[in-house]
């Protein structure tokens, strides 16, 4: 028996023992984590360099008869009338055409020219610079240098040839002092400028003058929008100018205001083609001098009537209304056709502040191209 007892202690010590070894537990491997890091791509802005822009516009434009045209007569030195002493409404503008060119060009960044020439026509089958009634033909040339100082600071400089072969020079500097777009107000110019002007025969009645011209601009509701100018100029005359009969002066400090109301009524609006109603209207301008102007008169001629003294009031302005209906067709991205009639509305003779009335009815025609480039 004690044989047997120990036989199977033995047995259970052995088969423990084997047990012990199988449940031992193999050792784990961890995986290690890699991590990559990407290298830091700079993204490099490359500017497109400048290159030179600008447009070329050519525009016609007729002018018809001014209602009631023709309906004032005067009688010559001798109390007669006759068919070439006889008044009109907007006196040398009646039958009468326009060929408009203006360009401008961005030469760089900071530099830019313009340019605009009108060459007027008449019309008529009589010519008015015989009657005494008006020009029959003139040219109007301005050309316009602007250098951009920065945001906010310009300078122009600027070169007219007028109607009437008088000349002109103006350098202004531009501060844009106030920018609000799409406000009540949205744009305020400050403008000092330096102005001569030099007589049609280049002799010596000349003017100077130092002023300060205020631009602005705004919305209104509806869709109206507004803008003008308020020109502070005081003048040095070269020559002497009549306030009277027998006074004279060389000195004035002037006031202009102009300003204007502007809206637009789309007709029609299509992928290259968009018809509008147009009107815009206002005081063009407004002036108040320090002085009224005296003009002697005229003794008659064999082609013109005798022509009386008479007096420009200080106060003196021009109010009007213009209605056109016009098209505009894309023809191209870069080239862009008009055309279309209207009318316009004003006291063309007597723009006296106290007595300024006959306002009347001009019709017009035009048609135009613009290329951009």
């Amino acid at each position: 028996m004690k044989k047997l007892a120990l036989l199977l202690g033995s047995l259970l010590v052995v088969g423990a023992t084997a047990s012990a070894k199988e449940a031992v537990v193999a050792p784990v491997e961890v995986s290690k984590e890699v991590v990559v890091v990407a290298d830091v791509v700079e993204e490099v802005v490359v500017e497109e360099a400048f290159r030179p822009s600008g447009y070329i516009g050519l525009e016609y434009r007729a002018y018809g008869e001014t209602e009631g045209h023709g309906d004032k007569i005067v009688r010559n030195a001798q109390g007669n009338l006759s068919d070439t002493n006889q008044d009109t409404w907007n006196r040398g503008a009646n039958n009468r055409a326009r060929l408009q060119t203006t360009f401008g060009v961005q030469m760089t960044e900071n530099s830019r020219l313009e340019g605009r020439v009108r060459d007027y026509t008449n019309l008529d089958s009589k010519d008015d610079s015989v009657t005494g009634l008006g020009k029959a033909y003139g040219t109007e040339t301005r050309l316009r240098y602007s250098y951009k100082h920065n945001d906010v600071l310009t300078s122009r400089l600027q070169y007219r040839d007028e109607e009437n072969d008088s000349q002109n020079f103006e350098y202004m500097l531009r501060y844009a002092a106030y920018q609000n777009k799409g406000g009540l107000l949205s744009k305020i110019v400050l403008a000092p400028s330096l102005y001569h002007s030099m007589a049609p025969d280049n002799g010596g009645n000349y003017l100077n003058t130092i002023g300060l011209d205020i631009e602005y601009a705004g919305n209104l509701p509806f869709g109206f929008t507004w803008d003008g100018t308020l020109y502070l100029d005081q003048n040095f005359y070269n020559q002497e100018f009549k306030t009277s009969a027998t006074s004279t002066k060389k000195r004035s400090f002037d006031v202009t205001w102009e300003i204007y109301l502007y809206r637009t009524f789309g007709l029609y609006a299509g992928e290259k083609t968009n018809v509008d109603f147009n009107f815009v209207g206002g005081y063009d301008p407004y002036i108040f001098r320090q002085y009224e102007r005296y003009t002697s008169a005229k003794a008659a001629t064999t082609t013109t009537p005798a022509v009386p003294a008479s007096t420009t009031e200080k106060n003196t302005y021009s109010l009007y209304t213009a209605l056109d209906v016009s098209v505009n067709y894309q023809l191209t991205p870069a080239v862009s056709l008009n055309g279309g009639v209207g009318a316009e509305y004003r006291n063309w003779d007597n723009e006296n502040q106290s007595s300024a009335n006959d306002w009347r009815w001009q019709p017009y025609a035009f048609a135009g191209m613009k290329v951009n480039f």
